[in-house]
């Protein structure tokens, strides 16, 4: 039997992934006001008879100085940077934003901060993966789902036709890619200019022949949150590594580095690609757990898939180097000084720019 793998992307004009945009940037502007800032963020977005109603919660520092005048401002730039057209359910000038953020539990700050090393700010499970068949170290056909998405979102910027909510699908393992996009526009495009210019932009990033689909449901105009509602966290499979590799099931976005979903899930990733850049193997899943207030991991596995190419104790000996205690973490792939803004866009993971893709010099 044939066996096929598809992947998913969205671009950040997606309501979920707008949602994650807004909980990021609260955060980020959380750790620049204060860098021991502890911050869970969720945000909520949909439209409504009204205009519409963005609503950002969630428990806080009262360190972090964040006030509804800052979360006002936050909404309205992020919304600025994902939404080109308002719609009478989803308007950018009447719109509704709350400020529903409270302190955060006494509890999970003992937890965290009352220990000689710093504990894991929750229990949970997290993945790190990493392959040399792409150059991301990526799956392959997740980068290329991506590697369409992002030149996509380029033209969707580019062209006054076009908004910015869009999906691509793309499934390898038949005779040709199969590859479905669909893309927000405007009532009176060009659909047939617009099939070549995605057409073009899915040659440029698939080497073999493939089938495209583009907006199969018929018209694609009402978008974002105006279309559907969005939440942060609901795209931890887009934020990691598409659906051939398991996630922990702990989202990342709004998230401050204490949250071992979030930076532990950086670290395997580090691992991961450190393991495979330094040719130690092919493909390397790391799986990593913890306890709420403990900073040893209850759980260190890497997994080689029967391609590691050295003896075992060089694999531990390598795997050493690694810290995974919390603090550890967040000191050595310096997590309270990200833009994490970025993190939100086309995964988490793949960007050669981000702390937990250096190749270390082991």
């Amino acid at each position: 039997m044939t066996k096929y793998v598809t992947a998913e992307t969205v671009s950040p004009g997606h309501p979920d992934k707008i949602a994650d945009l807004i909980s990021d940037y609260v955060l980020t502007k959380a750790l620049e006001n204060n860098n021991s800032s502890r911050v869970a963020v969720e945000t909520f977005l949909t439209g409504t008879k009204n205009g519409g109603l963005v609503l950002v919660g969630g428990e806080i520092s009262e360190i972090a100085n964040i006030t509804t005048a800052d979360i006002i401002e936050i909404v309205k730039e992020a919304l600025n940077k994902t939404i080109k057209t308002s719609f009478e359910d989803f308007n950018l000038d009447k719109l509704s934003i709350y400020n529903e953020l409270t302190p955060q539990s006494e509890e999970i700050r003992a937890a965290v901060e009352d220990d000689a090393d710093q504990g894991a700010g929750d229990q949970g499970i997290m993945v790190g993966f990493a392959t040399n068949k792409t150059d991301t170290f990526m799956p392959p056909t997740f980068d290329m789902s991506r590697n369409i998405q992002k030149a996509l979102w380029d033209l969707q910027n580019s062209d006054e036709m076009l908004d910015l909510d869009s999906k691509v699908q793309v499934t390898s393992g038949g005779e040709k890619i199969k590859v479905v996009v669909s893309t927000q526009h405007h009532k009176d495009i060009d659909i047939e200019k617009l099939y070549e210019e995605v057409s073009d932009i899915v040659s440029n990033n698939v080497n073999n022949q493939f089938q495209l689909d583009l907006n199969p449901s018929g018209s694609f105009v009402k978008g974002g949150p105006a279309g559907d509602t969005g939440l942060t966290g609901r795209k931890i499979v887009v934020d990691a590594y598409g659906p051939s590799i398991p996630v922990g099931g702990g989202a990342f976005s709004g998230k401050d580095p204490s949250k071992v979903d979030r930076s532990a899930a950086y670290a395997a990733r580090h691992l991961a690609k450190n393991i495979v850049a330094h040719e130690l193997a092919e493909e390397c899943l790391v799986r990593i757990s913890y306890a709420i207030g403990k900073a040893d991991p209850y759980e260190l596995t890497i997994d080689t898939f029967d391609t590691l190419k050295v003896k075992d104790s060089n694999l531990n000996d390598f795997v050493s180097n690694f810290n995974m205690k919390p603090g550890s973490i967040i000191e050595r792939l310096d997590l309270t000084n990200v833009d994490y803004r970025k993190d939100t866009l086309f995964s988490h993971f793949g960007h050669p720019d981000r702390n937990w893709e250096n190749v270390e010099n082991i």
